[in-house]
């Protein structure tokens, strides 16, 4: 059974956009990416909520609200020499290449969410939305930057924390 805060934030937010708002683009120097053996690199990345911004959007006419979400999401791919696994833990690492971007999903909902239902939406849905636009701005920026093969961003996968596993239903 889908957990109730996540089914009412599915049931309210409807999808307006989803926009490019930061990008990063670094290729280390010394480096020809379109001869560069890939035998001995290691592809790391990330993805996460960044922050909700909630904005209440009065009618004029004295209707009802609408309530205006926007889910801030943040995906980063890089490539790094295999043996430089535990440096690139540090700050100041310089991958061989990344690419970052951050988008702004925007929501519209005619009730408030409460916070356990944005915390809900945020786990997955927000990242299932802003999936297909993050992945081709990495390929195509790939592409861009001479890098073949490009980085394989995988399907996004859903998770369902509240279904029980193939072994616990046979238990």
């Amino acid at each position: 059974m889908m957990n109730v805060c996540l089914e009412n934030a599915q049931n309210n937010l409807r999808i307006q956009s989803v926009n490019l708002k930061e990008s990063k683009v670094f290729v280390r120097d010394g480096i020809d990416i379109p001869t560069l053996d890939r035998d001995e690199t290691a592809v790391q990345s990330f993805r996460s909520i960044v922050r909700v911004e909630e904005i209440s959007l009065a009618d004029p006419e004295g209707g009802e609200d609408i309530w205006d979400y926007r889910f801030i999401y943040s995906a980063g791919v890089r490539l790094i020499f295999s043996s430089e696994k535990e440096e690139s833990a540090n700050d100041e690492y310089k991958p061989i290449v990344e690419i970052v971007s951050v988008f702004e999903a925007k929501y519209l909902s005619k009730s408030q969410l409460k916070k356990d239902e944005i915390k809900a939406f945020s786990a997955d849905n927000a990242g299932y939305h802003v999936w297909p636009y993050w992945r081709e701005y990495a390929q195509s920026t790939c592409a861009r930057i001479g890098l073949s093969p490009a980085f394989e961003v995988p399907v996004y996968i859903v998770s369902r924390k509240d279904e029980k596993s193939e072994a616990d239903k046979k238990a």
